[in-house]
């Protein structure tokens, strides 16, 4: 983003997405709030692998990512704003509110809440199970490239 602001040369500069902003550019159908009311707008809830290539690039659709427009846009004309490459968010890994850390996964997230793990959301081509989910928010240091990408915006 540093690069792209100073090509430019913009006093304003770009940066990664947030999360609550990722969330926002997805289908309404297939988003977080649609999921909340309605389980079966989660596809992962519903789908299995050959259905998601009618869809989304999810749940081993492919076996590797897909042009980009190879799908219709969302409402708000992003493309690709679930599967096909994970997407790096400017947020750090932090615990949503209720959090609790379940008996079994004691050391899973809390290692990550140390402000070096960044969030990345909408699964990749790769993502199944829970992975492919709308509710899908994984934990990584910057150095973690594998199936991956980034939007950049300004603000």
């Amino acid at each position: 983003c540093q690069w792209k602001s100073n090509q430019d040369g913009s006093d304003l500069p770009y940066r990664l997405l947030t999360e609550v902003e990722h969330h926002r550019i997805r289908e309404t159908q297939h988003n977080l709030e649609a999921a909340r009311n309605d389980v079966d707008a989660d596809r992962v809830m519903v789908h299995d692998g050959p259905a998601f290539a009618k869809q989304t690039n999810l749940n081993l659709a492919y076996s590797s990512q897909s042009p980009v427009d190879t799908y219709s846009p969302s409402q708000s004309g992003h493309y690709d704003t679930t599967g096909n490459a994970w997407e790096w968010t400017e947020d750090h890994f932090n615990p949503l509110a209720g959090f609790e850390v379940h008996h079994v996964y004691e050391d899973f997230s809390t290692p990550c809440f140390d402000g070096k793990h960044h969030m990345i959301v909408g699964g990749s081509f790769v993502s199944t199970g829970d992975e492919a989910s709308v509710f899908a928010r994984f934990h990584f240091r910057p150095h973690f490239l594998q199936h991956s990408g980034f939007r950049m915006v300004r603000s």
